[in-house]
């Protein structure tokens, strides 16, 4: 009981010390000491893994067939049928390092040719070729058909050559001669007869280059390609070195190229000769820039070609600018592509450019009665548009025509000054030429080929009223044909017509129109030994140049050898 008193107190005591403190508002001044700022924290949400699934009475299967349906639809499309590759089974045939050719005939006696190569699975190759041809033959005189005049002739050549696969890129090297010598006879003003010339007419060609390539294929990387080339004519009467370099890089998907190159003609160094002045120095430099990108699905090409170069004789030097507009675009897909633009460019006329194409030129020794003129041709502009095509799977065709304005082209005439009257000046004249070519090339089976190619020329000159030696048309067609890898004939037809634009009081000459042909066979006893015959000009009733008549018919007889 006692204690129940006691509990009773003791609660109404703490509840009036409560009370009063309610009632009491001043607390006095009280002290807080912060340890850390308060961050509250929230906890981390928790995902809900809990899948519903639904839980249904009727549980659907479905099942699918596939069969294919036995129906043919028409179509337009001809397909043609692929021809069995032959496999040709061991042993594999040999690689051959050494070939000898030679032979005779009725006017080539010898003819020979020697070739040697080292093997080609090393990371250095090297050869050389040698060959000799020899003729004595005699034709009739243009002037007197009851006379026969010399045309004999000699031909050497001689070339070495190397390459090696080295780490700034593939290096190649390679020196050659080769030597003409012939005959030339004309028309004697004082007896008015042909006669036989025993001064002969003799070209040398003295020709050495080296050249590096990178070898590597990305586009991205910077490609390079130098050359540095020099010629020497007739030991050091005619001489020239020349360097190019190509720089190519892909970037930003246009692709960018720069050509530049220096042409140095040092002529008259020989000290044993009275040369024409006409060899003067000259010095030709070339800055080539163009850029190629894709362009509305086809390939666009710009840039521009600028030369400098010295006038012969004078002190002149002359700069020009040719244009650089191309653009191809594929018709269909590795089978047609059109292709056009504007291009122009430098024809360089010299001795050893003249003389491949005319033998019979003023020799640039005095004794001939004069030297050439020369004067370098001018293609200012030339605007042309072509086509590439494969007309079947064994058939390839292109074609292009042009139309392009040349400044100093170079024409032949006949030097009535020259000491016999049978030498060619050289006269030039500003040119229009319209040109249409074409090539086709059909592989008619596996064993057997046919090519043909024609060119078109229209010439309008602005001061020649009379020219020769530039044809109109001209053709070639052969065709080739293997019979069981042993006997292969091919036979050959070229023409030129329209030859020479003239009339009866002009000095040109009215030159016939040439048809003629070629033959050849070879047997092929095995991979080692093979026979030869071949026959030129079996019709040869034209002349090359004026009072000088084709040779022909020529025979040959010939063997080959592989060791």
């Amino acid at each position: 009981m006692n204690n129940r008193l006691i509990l009773i107190f003791f609660l109404i005591s703490l509840a009036s010390s409560v009370l009063a403190q309610d009632n009491n508002n001043d607390l006095g001044i009280q002290e807080v000491q912060i340890t850390q700022t308060y961050i509250p924290k929230l906890p981390l949400s928790e995902k809900i893994n809990t899948v519903p699934k639904l839980i249904d009475t009727i549980q659907s299967k479905t099942t699918f067939n596939y069969y294919p349906i036995n129906k043919s639809f028409n179509t337009q499309l001809s397909l043609e049928p692929i021809q069995a590759a032959k496999i040709k089974g061991e042993p594999l045939n040999k690689i051959y390092n050494t070939l000898f050719y030679g032979g005779v005939g009725n006017m080539s006696m010898p003819t020979s040719k020697l070739y040697y190569s080292s093997d080609r699975n090393k990371k250095t190759t090297y050869g050389f070729e040698i060959g000799y041809i020899e003729s004595y033959a005699n034709v009739k005189s243009t002037f007197n058909e009851d006379e026969k005049v010399d045309a004999s002739f000699r031909e050497t050549d001689i070339a070495f050559y190397a390459k090696n696969d080295t780490e700034l890129g593939i290096l190649n090297a390679y020196a050659s001669r080769k030597g003409k010598k012939l005959q030339a006879y004309g028309y004697n003003s004082i007896l008015f007869s042909s006669e036989e010339i025993r001064n002969p007419e003799y070209w040398g060609y003295t020709d050495f280059g080296i050249s590096l390539k990178s070898k590597h294929t990305d586009a991205n990387r910077l490609q390079y390609y130098t050359k540095l080339h020099a010629y020497d004519l007739n030991e050091f009467i005619e001489n020239s070195i020349d360097w190019q370099l190509s720089l190519k890089q892909t970037y930003n998907y246009y692709d960018y190229a720069l050509t530049l190159g220096v042409d140095y003609d040092f002529n008259n160094l020989s000290e044993s000769y009275q040369l024409a002045d006409s060899l003067s120095k000259e010095l030709i430099l070339t800055f080539k820039p163009t850029i190629t990108r894709e362009f509305k699905g086809g390939k666009m090409k710009i840039g521009f070609e600028l030369q400098s170069y010295d006038i012969r004789d004078t002190s002149s030097v002359r700069v020009s600018v040719y244009p650089i507009l191309r653009y191809m675009y594929p018709i269909s897909d590795k089978y047609q592509l059109v292709y056009g633009g504007i291009r122009g460019g430098l024809i360089e006329n010299s001795y050893h450019t003249l003389s491949k194409a005319n033998p019979y030129i003023l020799n640039p020794q005095v004794f001939d009665g004069d030297g050439l003129s020369l004067i370098n041709s001018k293609t200012i502009y030339d605007g042309f548009i072509g086509l590439k095509s494969h007309l079947a799977s064994n058939m390839q065709f292109d074609t292009e025509l042009s139309y392009s304005r040349v400044l100093d082209m170079s024409f032949f005439e006949l030097d009535t000054n020259s000491t016999h009257q049978n030498k060619f000046r050289s006269v030039y004249d500003d040119v229009s030429l319209f040109t249409i070519q074409s090539n086709l090339l059909w592989q008619f089976n596996q064993s057997g080929q046919l090519g043909f190619h024609m060119k078109y020329n229209r010439y309008t000159t602005d001061s020649l009223v009379y020219y020769a030696y530039k044809p109109t048309l001209t053709t070639s067609v052969w065709v080739q044909y293997n019979i069981g890898d042993k006997i292969i004939p091919q036979i050959e037809v070229f023409s030129a017509f329209n030859r020479s634009k003239t009339s009866p009081t002009s000095h040109v000459p009215e030159l016939n129109d040439i048809i003629d042909f070629n033959m050849q066979l070879e047997y092929r006893y095995n991979t080692v030994f093979s026979a030869y015959f071949k026959a030129y000009n079996l019709i040869s009733n034209y002349q090359v140049w004026q009072n000088y008549s084709a040779l022909g018919p020529q025979v040959f007889f010939g063997l080959s050898f592989k060791l």
